[in-house]
Formats: structure tokens, sequence, C-alpha cells
């Protein structure tokens, strides 16, 4: 047990070279490969973040360009909405206006046949009125009245049907 605790040059400076040569194949084998994927890592990361960088760019200029178009949608919308309520007003007051004038039209047809129809029962009348008259002339005559009361008669009936 003793012999464990005393150095030993010759294990020592073998241990010492299989390290050194451990290092060295570990550098050439391990680290340029492992040095050089932590580099090719770093620039894909940087591209990742430029690349992050330009679309969020392009997504701002693409939402600006919308929000432009949709502002411009608006004002169209609005433009089309007021246009088709000056079309609805313009064609309510030509619905309107050819309702009043066949309305007029119609109160106009309505006032000519009432009138026509006043002066047929105007005429009807004046009709009954002259055979009632001829008939008062006729029962005059049967009773061989003079000829100043027959007018007398006659005058008076028609001063009756006058009023």
């Amino acid at each position: 047990m003793q012999d464990l605790l005393k150095p030993d040059f010759g294990v020592s400076l073998l241990t010492v070279i299989n390290f050194l040569l451990l290092v060295c194949l570990l550098k050439r084998f391990v680290w340029k490969p492992l040095i050089a994927a932590l580099e090719r890592r770093e620039e894909q990361i940087e591209q990742d973040k430029q690349q992050a960088r330009q679309a969020r760019e392009s997504a701002e200029q693409l939402k600006a360009e919308l929000d432009d178009k949709l502002a411009q949608i608006e004002k169209e919308a609005a433009k089309q909405m007021a246009q088709a309520v000056q079309l609805g007003a313009a064609q309510r007051d030509e619905i309107l206006a050819h309702a009043k004038e066949q309305a007029a039209r119609l109160i106009a047809q309505a006032q000519a046949q009432a009138a026509a129809e006043k002066d047929a029962a105007m005429a009807q009348v004046r009709d009954d009125i002259v055979r009632t008259a001829v008939l008062a002339a006729q029962q005059v005559v049967a009773r061989q009245l003079d000829e100043a009361s027959a007018r007398k008669t006659v005058e008076h009936v028609l001063e009756e049907i006058a009023k």
C-alpha cells in the first residue's frame, strides 16, 4: 500500500503525454469541427434574426398598405352609400310626383265624370220639365182656357223649374 502513495515519474510522464496527445486529438478532430459547427450555428442564428427583421418590416409595410386599402374601401363604401341614398331620394321624389300626377288625373276624370253626370241629370230634368209643361199645356187646352191664362200657367211652371 505504501507503493501507491509514492510518485512514479514514468507513470506520471506517460499520463502527461497521454493527456497532451488527447488534447491534440481533441483539438484536431473534435474542437475544430465543434467550433466550426458552433460558428455555422451562430451564422444561421444571425441570418434567421435578419430574416425575421425583414419579415417583420415586410409585415408592417403590408399592414400599412392593407390599412390604407381598408380606409380607401371604407371611403368608397361611404361614397356609394351616399349615392344610393341620393338615388333612393330621387326615386322616391319621382314616384311621389308620378303618384300626385295620377291622383290629379283621377280627380280631374272624376270631376269631368261628375260634371257629365250632372249635365245628363240636368238634361233629364229638363226633359221631364218639358214633358210636364207639355202635359200641363195639354190639360190647359183641354179645359179650353184662353191664351193668356195658358201662357201664365206655362210661365209659372217654367219659373218653378228654374228654381
